[in-house]
């Protein structure tokens, strides 16, 4: 697997440069509680900030979303997003439009009646006459229980006929709902109680969404968030959050359940999904919550967008990472760089394994790019440091179990490997035979009964990982760590022979009761 490295220095045209550094795989998919919401004051129209979105985003037409959430007294909050289409101003002879709002009851009366004008901004101007571009409007309003409909209406403030509607039911809850609507954003973060600025469309108990009439998810910042907040009396318990991606009524892949914590104090729910790779197309986003025998189930659609006219995806595929990962066949891709699967997430790792091979190459150029530590300087060695790794772990790793070769990376120890590089301290006893000191010899597997075993342990953490061969036909396991996010397994001491253990007590301090006490 040298070759690997000798390829990705040519396809950068530059002189290698070794940067070893021990990495932990990065959790990209959090689920986690927030503070509760605040009661917010004021229904009625709120003119929201004016965000000009990308043109894949928009359209011709006037897209209003209605999102809602519940306060106590039975009130419905509802939060409402819609994308203007500057193409509406093309007819007027000024930059500016008047945006109305009108709440009518289930008998078609008339109950509120808002509207407010606003003026482009001379970047916003500028997209007048492209015919694809939008501002997004946000206002908000609270509803006793009922049904209405809400009827948005935008048109230039000087040519009132060239305006365009759009007329949608809604009904407020009857009674404390089990949750929210779902909201989907490009961006969510906590704010300032008071809540101002940051170009925020909608703002909760103090945590910011960045969200639009339409969700669309751009190749350059593929990042998806969502917003739902859970309602009742449940005390202090611990729910479980699934989420899966569909696509024309199919379940493309599913994120496993995560167990969280809801306080009475706190209701709402917040994470994030990393999408690189996924190509684009509409699908829906599914967001499960159970809590024993109660189920809730929400769900949004989004759009990913295809890549576009910014210099950010063209520059991507012509980096020297887009290079190299573009000069690999599909079996080389595979073989080289399907390492990556264990430095990801168990979220990005189920979308990664479901890419056709250039939504795969599309992913990793992103995947190292993002991941250079110095992307002003020539070359990347968060991916020399890998194709250096992957080269060991192949030619020190490979299993065979029964008649199929494993790659080096699903194994343990090339698994460990890849993550964190080479250990400042390692055993090697493939052949025990007393309690003396440890050797190295390539042996045929122990005295005694004893397993062949290898201890690792890395000097900035001080963990040790000790695994073991226990069934003599070349495959290793991890039985033992001091790391406390690697699980150890319950009778791991039986597992390992004599020297096994006099190695972690005499080298590391370890004894088979102290490990216990680290479970």
């Amino acid at each position: 697997m040298c070759d690997s490295e000798e390829r990705y220095r040519r396809a950068r045209g530059g002189r290698r440069r070794s940067a070893i550094r021990a990495r932990r795989a990065i959790v990209l998919l959090t689920v986690i509680a927030l503070a509760a919401v605040r009661p917010t004051a004021g229904a009625g129209g709120e003119p929201g900030t004016v965000l000009v979105t990308q043109p894949q985003a928009s359209s011709e037409t006037l897209d209003v979303l209605l999102l809602r959430t519940w306060e106590s007294g039975n009130l419905t909050i509802v939060d409402g997003l819609a994308n203007v289409p500057l193409s509406m101003l093309a007819g007027g002879t000024t930059n500016t439009y008047r945006f109305e709002l009108t709440i009518f009851d289930h008998e078609g009366n008339d109950l509120y009646r808002d509207s407010w004008e606003r003026t482009l901004s001379e970047r916003a101007a500028a997209y007048v006459g492209s015919g694809s571009s939008t501002l997004l409007e946000s206002f908000r309003f609270g509803l006793q229980p009922g049904e209405y409909e809400i009827e948005a209406r935008a048109y230039p403030t000087d040519a009132p006929d060239l305006g365009t509607r759009i007329r949608l039911p809604l009904v407020a809850f009857s009674e404390t709902p089990e949750a929210s609507d779902l909201i989907l954003a490009n961006r969510i973060e906590p704010i300032a109680e008071e809540g101002g600025g940051g170009g925020w469309s909608i703002t909760r108990g103090g945590i910011g969404i960045a969200a639009a009439a339409r969700t669309a998810v751009l190749p350059e910042e593929p990042t998806l968030y969502y917003y739902l907040e859970l309602y009742g009396s449940r005390g202090t318990d611990t729910v479980t959050v699934a989420a899966a991606i569909h696509r024309a009524g199919r379940e493309v892949f599913r994120i496993a359940d995560s167990p969280t914590e809801v306080r009475p104090e706190s209701s709402a729910i917040t994470g994030h999904l990393e999408l690189a790779g996924l190509p684009p197309g509409e699908y829906e986003f599914h967001l499960l919550i159970g809590d024993g025998e109660v189920a809730v189930e929400r769900s949004a659609d989004f759009s990913m967008l295809s890549p576009s006219a910014g210099v950010a995806v063209a520059a991507g595929a012509d980096s020297e990472e887009g290079r190299y990962i573009a000069s690999l066949s599909d079996a080389e891709l595979e073989a080289t760089l399907g390492g990556v699967a264990v430095l990801i997430s168990d979220t990005e790792r189920r979308l990664f394994e479901a890419l056709p091979p250039d939504g795969r190459r599309a992913y990793l150029t992103e995947f190292f790019r993002k991941h250079d530590p110095e992307p002003a300087s020539s070359g990347n060695t968060f991916l020399e440091e890998y194709l250096e790794r992957i080269g060991t772990i192949h030619a020190r790793y490979d299993e065979n179990v029964g008649t199929e070769e494993r790659r080096p990376w699903a194994t343990a120890r090339g698994s460990l490997y890849l993550r964190l590089g080479e250990p400042q301290n390692r055993v090697v006893n493939y052949s025990p035979h007393d309690l003396g000191t440890p050797t190295s010899v390539l042996g045929s597997g122990g005295f005694a009964g004893e397993p062949p075993y290898e201890i690792w342990q890395y000097q900035d953490t001080g963990f040790v990982y000790l695994f073991v061969q226990q069934d003599r036909f070349g495959a290793w396991r991890m039985v033992y760590s001091s790391d406390p996010y690697v699980q150890s397994l319950a009778d791991w001491y039986r597992r390992v022979g004599p020297s096994a253990l006099n190695d972690l007590m005499t080298n590391f301090g370890i004894t088979a009761r102290s490990g216990l006490d680290q479970q």
